[in-house]
């Protein structure tokens, strides 16, 4: 059983906040809320239980897209704590209110601003902004030469667009991606993005609750939480599974359904 709690955040008592404690805060929670969603996604997505050999092929693709997008979302999060936080008044003032859990966190996150790693390349290249066309071009000769077999080059159509899947596409975009990471096994390339989501996801939200809880002392006082909710049947996120294909029979491009 999950028991969920809410604490309440009066407007009065965030009117007190200054606009920069306040946009931090508010700009935390959101990227933490994203973070978890699309975090939940990806294990989903990555669960077994595909049986035909299409499905797993173009589920793996899709697992691919969720996984650019959170990387994309990571890194967005660990530019606002190194402008908003660490590079401002806010930071000064702050890291040492913070909890040693939430210190230990941002320690771990810092070291990933020191260099222009693999999530900076993702997110500026493949994530949020489309890849040059020069980067294409590279990206397509190098899935050229790779040891894929035929069905790497190819479309998945079906009567419903939301089944329908360019593979080619990702085929070649995946073969980029490896080659910013400066991988040449674009299967160990996605190993080492997938290992790494964890841990940073973890970190994110640990400095993120760490800051509003530095937050709640200055400001709040003691927070009560209150029982709002139990919920009893709560699927085990490992029993999960989202396939690309659906049967979308009663859904049609305007959001109505089908008479």
């Amino acid at each position: 059983m999950l028991k969920i709690a809410r604490v309440a955040l009066p407007k009065e008592q965030l009117q007190k906040l200054t606009v920069a404690e306040r946009s931090l805060f508010l700009l935390l929670g959101h990227a933490s809320n994203q973070i978890n969603t699309l975090w939940k996604l990806v294990i989903v997505l990555t669960n077994d239980g595909a049986k035909d050999s299409v499905e797993q092929k173009v589920s793996a693709a899709q697992t691919q897209i969720f996984v650019r997008l959170l990387i994309g979302i990571m890194r967005e999060a660990l530019k606002l704590i190194e402008k908003r936080f660490l590079a401002s008044p806010l930071g000064k003032e702050y890291v040492p209110r913070l909890s040693p859990q939430a210190t230990e966190a941002l320690g771990r996150l810092k070291k990933r601003f020191s260099a222009r790693d693999k999530f900076v390349v993702i997110r500026d290249n493949f994530a949020f902004h489309h890849p040059t066309p020069d980067d294409m071009e590279a990206a397509f000769q190098l899935a050229v030469k790779s040891d894929g077999d035929d069905t790497d080059w190819c479309m998945y159509v079906q009567d419903a667009l939301l089944n329908s899947f360019f593979f080619v596409s990702d085929h070649v975009l995946v073969h980029g991606m490896a080659n910013a990471m400066g991988e040449t096994d674009v299967n160990e390339a996605h190993r080492k993005l997938l290992g790494d989501i964890a841990p940073i996801a973890n970190d994110l939200s640990t400095f993120a609750f760490g800051f509003a809880e530095a937050i709640f002392r200055k400001y709040f006082g003691e927070l009560n939480a209150t029982l709002v909710a139990e919920i009893k049947d709560a699927p085990n996120i490992e029993d999960l599974r989202l396939p690309w294909f659906v049967d979308a029979t009663s859904f049609s491009p305007t959001g109505g359904a089908d008479k």
